[in-house]
C-alpha cells in the first residue's frame, strides 16, 4: 500500500521558474525543489503563515503531540483572522486539486475586476475568505503577479488564438495610447467577426511615424497570416496614411479604411468652430463650468433637480468622449428649469453675467436650434462604433445625414454663410471617408436599397469585387453572373421570402447560410465582416485606463498588457452571457464626464476642451 501524502504539499503551490519546476510557499513565496522534509520544517518555522486553527494545525506536524494541542487551543482564541473555529476549522480540509482549482478561480475573479492583487494582503478579505471555508488558503500577492497570471493568461491566449484561427476571414484594428507614465503603447484588436484584444505593443522610444507603424502592422499581419487579413482600419491621421501605403504596398489584397466614428466627429468639430456654434458653445461650457466649480450652486442646483424627480446633471463635454457637446447641451436642456429658478432666487448668489446668460431665451433657443443639427450626427457616431456596425452602414449613413440636414438648415439659427459651409463639410467629410470598398459593402448588403449609389460607385464597387475574386482563386466571371442575378432577383433571390429573412440575421450570415451555393457568397461574407471605425480600439482603451491607474502606477506593460488581455477576453468562454454579467460598468467609457475639483479647475483655465487632431 502506498504511503499517504504527506499534508504539507497542500501550502505549496507548483510554479515554473525559469524552466525549473518548485513549490512555493503560500504564505511567503519561498520555493522549493519537491523535498517534503525541508518543505515541512519551513512551515513550522515560516514567520508569515496565519495564525488561524488550520494553519496551526499544519504546524503541529513538525512538532510534538503537545504543542499541537496547545497551537490550536491557542489560536481558537486569539486568531488575527476569525473565521470558524473551533472542531470544524480544525477538521477542514482542501486536498490539492481543490485548492489548485479555487486558487484558479479567486485569480480569475481579481484579473476580470480589475481588483488589486493585493486584495489578499487586506486582513478582512482574508477573514472574508477564512468564513467561507477555513482550510482554503488564498494565494499571495506574489502568485497573483506570477505563476497564477501567467497560467490564466495562456489559457485565455489559447482561447483567443483557437477563435482566430476558426474565423474565414479577419481585419486588424489598431490605435495608439499614451499610458499614465506618458509611455507609447500601440493595442491590435482582431475582429472575427466580433472584437477580440490581440496584443499591445510598448513603442518605447520609438516615434510613432507611418514607417515604424507599418512595420508593427506587417509583423502582425505576418503573424496572423497574410491571406487571412482582408482589411486594416484606422484613424485618419497623417502617419496612418503612410503606413496605409506600406501595407497596400506589400500585401495588395488588403484594404485600409479610415476610421468612420471618427470623420463623424471631425464633421462635428467643423461645425463646432462656425462662429455661432462656436460662442455658443463657450457660453454653455462658462455655465456649467460655474454651476460645477462652486459647491453651493452646484449642490443648489442637484437638490432642484431632485425636486423635479429628475436625475439628470451637468455634463462638460468628455476630453475623449465623441459628440460630447451634444451631452452638454442635453444636461443644459434638461437642467434649464433649475438653472433660471436659482437665476431669479435671491438665496443663490450667481455672478450677474452667468445669471444673464441662463435667463436669457435666445441662448436657449441657439441650444435647442443647435441640437437639432448634431444630434443626427452624434447618433451616426453611435452607431457606427457599437461592435454589431459593418462597412455597409457608412454608406446609408451619410445618405441619412446629408438629408435630414439640408432638412434642418433652413429653420436653423446659423447665418446662411454657415449653412453652406455645413453642406459642403458634410460632402468633404464623406468623400474623405467613403473608398470604394464601402460601395461594394453596400451593394451586397441585401437590407439596404440600392438606388443611392452613382455611376462611378458601382464601377468602383465591380472593381473591389473582382478583386477578391482573384485573391480568393474565383471565376472571376462566375462571380459576377451572380452578381448580376442577385442585383435584378433573379434564381435564388427571385422569391420575397429570402429577402425578408435578410432582417433578422446578419449580412454576412445570409450569404454563407442562405446564398452558400452562389459563387459571389464567398466574396460577399468577407467584405460584410469589415468593421467601419477603430473604436473596438479606443474601447479597449478603457480597460487599460482602469488598470494602469494612478495607483497601480508601477504596473510594468507585460503585466498590463496581460491584465487586459485576461480582462478582455474573458467573455469568449461565456458566448451566451450577457456582456454586462462578464464586465464592469467602468470597464467602458460613460457618457457623463464625471469630473471632479481637480479636472473643473484644469477646464476652467481652458477656453477649449482638447479633442483628438484633425486629419
Amino acid at each position: 500500500m502506498p504511503r499517504a501524502l504527506s499534508d504539507v504539499w497542500r501550502h505549496f503551490t507548483p510554479a515554473n521558474v525559469q524552466g525549473k519546476s518548485v513549490y512555493m510557499c503560500k504564505y511567503c513565496d519561498k520555493t522549493y525543489v519537491k523535498n517534503a522534509t525541508k518543505m515541512q520544517q519551513h512551515i513550522a518555522k515560516c514567520k508569515k503563515i496565519p495564525q488561524g486553527p488550520t494553519h496551526a494545525a499544519a504546524r503541529s506536524s513538525t512538532q510534538g503531540e503537545n504543542e499541537s494541542v496547545s497551537a490550536v487551543s491557542e489560536s481558537d482564541t486569539h486568531s488575527s483572522a476569525p473565521g470558524p473555529s473551533g472542531i470544524r476549522g480544525f477538521f477542514d480540509f482542501m486536498d490539492d486539486t481543490s485548492q489548485k482549482n479555487a486558487d484558479e478561480c479567486f485569480a480569475r475573479a481579481i484579473y476580470a475586476t480589475g481588483s488589486p492583487l493585493m486584495l489578499t494582503s487586506n486582513v478582512y478579505w482574508k477573514r472574508f475568505l477564512n468564513v467561507l471555508r477555513p482550510a482554503y488558503i488564498p494565494p499571495t500577492r506574489h502568485a497573483l503577479s506570477t505563476h497564477l497570471l501567467d497560467e490564466e493568461f495562456s489559457r485565455v491566449q489559447a482561447k483567443v488564438k483557437q477563435t482566430i484561427d476558426q474565423a474565414d476571414c479577419i481585419s486588424v484594428i489598431s490605435d495608439g495610447w499614451s499610458n499614465i507614465r506618458e509611455q507609447g503603447i500601440i493595442n491590435y484588436i482582431i475582429t472575427t467577426p466580433q472584437p477580440v484584444f490581440y496584443k499591445s505593443v510598448d513603442t518605447k522610444e520609438n516615434r510613432h511615424t507611418g514607417q515604424y507603424i507599418a512595420d508593427e502592422l506587417k509583423v502582425i499581419i505576418n503573424d496572423l497570416g497574410p491571406d487571412k487579413v482582408i482589411a486594416l482600419v484606422t484613424d485618419n491621421a497623417a502617419n496612418m496614411k503612410v503606413a496605409w501605403a506600406h501595407v497596400e504596398e506589400t500585401y495588395p489584397h488588403i484594404t485600409t479604411i479610415g476610421c468612420a466614428a471618427h470623420t463623424l466627429n471631425l464633421l462635428l468639430k467643423d461645425i463646432m468652430a462656425l462662429k455661432t456654434m462656436d460662442t455658443l458653445n463657450k457660453r454653455a461650457k462658462q455655465v456649467l463650468k460655474y454651476v460645477k466649480g462652486k459647491q453651493v450652486t452646484s449642490a443648489t442646483f442637484l437638490s432642484k433637480q431632485k425636486e423635479k424627480n429628475k436625475s439628470t446633471t451637468l455634463k462638460l463635454p468628455s476630453i475623449t468622449r465623441w459628440g460630447g457637446v451634444v451631452i452638454m447641451f442635453d444636461s443644459l436642456l434638461e437642467g434649464k428649469e433649475s438653472l433660471q429658478e436659482m437665476a431669479i432666487s435671491q438665496s443663490v448668489g450667481i455672478d450677474s453675467d452667468i445669471k444673464k446668460v441662463i435667463l436669457d431665451d435666445v441662448f436657449w433657443e441657439r441650444v435647442s436650434s443647435s441640437q437639432k443639427i448634431l444630434k443626427p450626427i452624434a447618433a451616426a457616431i453611435a452607431k457606427i462604433e457599437g461592435d454589431g456596425a459593418i462597412l455597409s452602414d457608412v454608406q446609408c449613413l451619410f445618405a441619412e445625414l446629408k438629408e435630414e440636414i439640408q432638412t434642418i438648415l433652413p429653420t436653423s439659427l446659423l447665418l446662411k454663410a454657415e449653412e453652406t459651409t455645413v453642406v459642403k463639410s458634410l460632402e468633404q467629410r464623406r468623400e474623405f471617408c467613403m473608398k470604394p470598398v464601402h460601395a461594394a459593402a453596400y451593394m451586397l448588403d441585401p437590407k439596404y436599397d440600392k438606388g443611392i449609389l452613382s455611376g462611378e460607385e458601382i464601377k468602383g464597387a465591380y472593381a473591389v469585387i473582382t478583386a477578391m475574386s482573384d485573391h480568393l482563386g474565383l471565376d472571376k466571371g462566375k462571380v459576377l453572373g451572380s452578381l448580376a442575378k442577385y442585383r435584378t432577383k433573379q434564381g435564388l433571390w427571385k422569391g420575397d421570402g429570402i429577402w425578408q429573412s435578410c432582417q433578422h440575421i446578419s449580412a454576412a450570415t445570409w450569404w454563407k447560410g442562405l446564398c452558400e451555393s452562389e459563387a459571389l457568397a464567398p466574396v460577399a461574407s468577407i467584405l460584410l465582416q469589415i468593421p467601419p471605425s477603430s473604436a473596438a480600439s479606443e474601447r479597449n482603451w478603457s480597460l487599460f485606463g482602469n488598470t494602469h491607474t494612478k495607483v497601480r502606477n508601477r504596473l510594468t506593460n507585460v503585466r498590463v498588457e496581460k491584465l487586459v488581455g485576461i480582462r478582455a477576453n474573458l467573455r469568449l468562454f461565456e458566448p451566451d452571457t450577457e456582456p454586462s454579467s462578464t464586465r464592469l460598468e467602468s470597464d467602458t467609457e460613460e457618457e457623463d464626464s464625471g469630473l471632479d475639483a481637480e479636472e473643473v479647475d484644469m477646464l476652467l483655465d481652458d477656453d477649449e476642451v482638447q479633442e483628438e487632431s484633425t486629419d
